[in-house]
């Protein structure tokens, strides 16, 4: 064969090729939705109680789901009871102190009080008293100064340690209290609720691509719900990068619905992710993601979460 006629049967055969359609799996998805994670807890774990059924319409304020919390709700109660009597040894604290205050005061006066006097003893002329009175009045005086002295150091002690003593109490107190509101906090947030109307929809454990449901274990941090929002859908698809070239922005689509076979409606490709990423289960290659806004808002309910086909005909490649 002719290497002229060989080149015009190649041509012909990646004509061909070329013309055939090219198809893309997706899913309508919405542009704002709310996540539902797992909280923190004490625990790297937390189990899933209920969860409300996939699909079902929730408004703002319903519960939608509800983890394990009775480990949290008896920790919540033995610090409860630790902030109790936490408190009540701070109150006995402060008597006793109060009480060592007062004996300290009370010691202090007397001190006082007993100088005042030695002072008026020694005072008295040396020609009106015998030389040993007079000298037993001196020893008083001394006597009842370094008493008043050491009096008062003990005073100036006791109400530094009355201070001390009561501050310890309160950050004890303090400490519980903190403590019990970040465990109720925790508890509050094992019941979450929905902040807008919409949609249930499940999510994918990211791991074995199983739905995340009732009964099952999670990760703190990780998604187990969303309830999308349905005012503002549009198709999410991923283009395999060997592709890229077939594909550009502004770029006309046919959109059908595994669910709706009978339905078909034309979008237009708005975005073409910059960064090819692997897809679990599909092979090695890496997909790129791709958005895709519809022309005309379809009126027959669409929901998010929808297995969608996308093909973009030959004639619409560059």
């Amino acid at each position: 064969m002719r290497p002229a006629l060989c080149s015009l049967l190649l041509a012909l055969i990646g004509l061909q090729a070329w013309a055939e359609p090219l198809l893309l799996s997706g899913e309508v998805a919405a542009r704002d939705s709310q996540m539902f994670v797992a909280p923190e807890t004490d625990e790297w774990m937390v189990q899933i109680a209920w969860m409300v059924e996939e699909g079902t319409r929730v408004e703002p304020g319903d519960a939608v789901v509800q983890y394990e919390s009775a480990s949290v709700a008896a920790n919540l109660e033995q610090l409860e009871a630790g902030l109790r009597k936490a408190k009540a040894e701070g109150r006995r604290n402060d008597l006793i102190q109060d009480l060592a205050l007062r004996e300290a005061q009370h010691l202090y006066d007397v001190a006082l009080l007993t100088l005042k006097k030695a002072k008026l003893d020694a005072g008295i002329p040396s020609e009106l008293l015998s030389e040993l009175q007079y000298e037993q009045y001196r020893l008083a005086l001394t006597q009842a100064i370094n008493d008043e002295v050491e009096t008062r150091k003990a005073l100036e002690v006791k109400k530094a340690d009355v201070i001390a003593e009561k501050q310890r109490s309160q950050v004890e107190i303090s400490g519980a209290q903190n403590e019990l509101r970040r465990v109720q906090l925790m508890l509050d947030g094992m019941t979450q609720h929905s902040a807008r109307a919409g949609t249930a929809m499940y999510v994918d454990h990211p791991w074995t691509r199983n739905k995340i449901r009732q009964g099952d274990s999670v990760e703190r941090g990780f998604s187990v719900l969303e309830i999308p929002s349905t005012d503002d859908l549009h198709v999410r698809a991923w283009l395999n990068e060997v592709d890229i070239a077939k594909v550009y922005e502004a770029q006309q689509v046919s959109i059908g619905f595994d669910a709706r076979p009978e339905l078909k409606v034309s979008g237009v490709i708005e975005r073409i992710g910059k960064q090819a990423e692997p897809k679990n289960h599909w092979g090695d290659s890496g997909y790129i993601d791709v958005d895709i806004r519809f022309d005309n808002k379809p009126s027959l309910g669409l929901l998010p979460g929808m297995s969608v086909l996308v093909e973009i005909s030959a004639e619409e490649s560059p």
